[in-house]
């Protein structure tokens, strides 16, 4: 390989595992109501290149932060939900993920040996279920008297340790 390519093949690692910012919307009309959603998505890694490979580092995490109404979260639910799981499952990293610091998981793969990366079905399920924590305290707030159409926030954070994985409400200010 000459070293222009290498160079060309490097950027390309960088910018596609190194980090990206986008923003989606997800928008819904029918006959009934429609709702929207804001969804920023921030990612940030690192990798190592050694002797013509690379090698994902240790420490990576996606950051989800969504606004909205409060009526719109409750209608999104599991559209939002579904949209998460779906994006994050795309993730260079998503193979990566342990379950916790200190690995004690035990599950062998065909060749007898120990893999101490969780699966895709481990990592739906804690994201749904701390998704739908957030969305269950804005469907249900205790002490906060919603008026309509206050603006609400839910942030996200996965990264490499799955028993890490949260998503809360960071504040219930009118924006």
């Amino acid at each position: 390989m000459n070293n222009k390519f290498k160079m060309t093949l490097l950027i390309g690692v960088l910018v596609v595992i190194g980090g990206s910012v986008c923003s989606t919307s997800i928008s819904t009309t029918s006959a009934q109501s429609g709702y929207t959603i804001k969804v920023g998505k921030t990612t940030d890694g690192d990798f190592t290149v050694t002797n013509g490979a690379s090698y994902i580092g240790e420490n990576f995490d996606t950051t989800y932060t969504m606004t909205g109404t409060a009526t719109d979260f409750i209608k999104a639910r599991d559209a939002l939900t579904s949209s998460i799981i779906d994006d994050f499952g795309k993730s260079s990293t998503i193979g990566y993920i342990k379950m916790n610091k200190t690995n004690t998981q035990t599950n062998t793969n065909m060749t007898g040996l120990a893999n101490p990366f969780v699966s895709k079905e481990q990592i739906d399920g804690k994201v749904k279920s701390v998704l739908s924590y957030a969305l269950d305290k804005i469907e249900h707030p205790v002490g906060i008297t919603l008026n309509i159409g206050d603006s609400r926030e839910i942030k996200c954070q996965f990264g490499n340790v799955l028993a890490d994985y949260w998503c809360d409400i960071p504040t219930f200010v009118v924006r």
